[in-house]
């Protein structure tokens, strides 16, 4: 199975996820709901949503208010978010290189509860960074995050199912994000493979219908002849 098909199948997990990424706490003293998906591409981009929100205080009351870099606006869309009493703000984004994704996360917050950071090195990816939820009560908290990788995961502290590596943070504690994702070789030469036989079945044909071309000539000049002879 080619990258395509299996980066088609860890997308089609993440497309509906509520997607909140380790952009956080903007307010501790009320309920907190933050829900992460993000998937990475074979050429180290990022796509996916983040959602925070705490539970409404009033009919006034709009949720956290999230920063977006000015720089990246035409990559990252914010709207606002209200669901199940939540209220906040839904941020989407596509193609986010590792170094915007990661002043992404640090300016979408005041505070600076959580680290995260994706970092490429020959053909692995690794995931590191935590989310502080020591001031937040045991009933106050509602975490989700899911990354999910295009090559097979050797390492990880999360859950993992077929490429994608999946943490549940727990109140009044902090959790470590630890992932290495290895971007297999075969993908590469899958694609080598599929090109040879395309150009090799493009070269086959080629011959064929040059061999074709001689023969209905040769045929040709031979009822020529003939027909002089006649």
């Amino acid at each position: 199975m080619s990258w395509q098909d299996g980066a088609v199948r860890r997308a089609s997990r993440v497309v509906g996820l509520v997607v909140l990424f380790g952009v956080l706490v903007c307010s501790l003293s009320g309920c907190l709901r933050v829900h992460a998906a993000l998937a990475v591409s074979p050429d180290d981009k990022v796509s996916g949503e983040l959602i925070v929100a705490t539970v409404r205080l009033n009919e006034q009351d709009n949720g956290p208010t999230l920063t977006i870099p000015p720089e990246l606006n035409d990559q990252v869309k914010s709207e606002k978010y209200d669901q199940d009493d939540y209220v906040g703000q839904r941020v989407t984004f596509t193609d986010l290189r590792f170094v915007d994704l990661a002043q992404l996360v640090e300016t979408i917050s005041e505070l600076k509860q959580y680290r995260l950071s994706l970092r490429r090195a020959g053909d692995l990816v690794t995931l590191a960074g935590s989310i502080d939820l020591t001031q937040v009560p045991v009933d106050r908290a509602d975490v989700q995050i899911k990354i999910a990788f295009p090559g097979s995961v050797t390492r990880t502290n999360g859950d993992e199912d077929n490429g994608t590596v999946s943490w549940s943070p727990k109140p009044t504690s902090v959790t470590e994000f630890d992932a290495v994702a290895q971007y297999s070789s075969d993908d590469g030469n899958s694609w080598v493979r599929w090109a040879l036989y395309v150009g090799g079945a493009a070269l086959l044909a080629a011959v064929v219908a040059t061999l074709l071309a001689l023969i209905a000539h040769r045929r040709s000049l031979g009822a020529d002849r003939a027909q002089a002879r006649s």
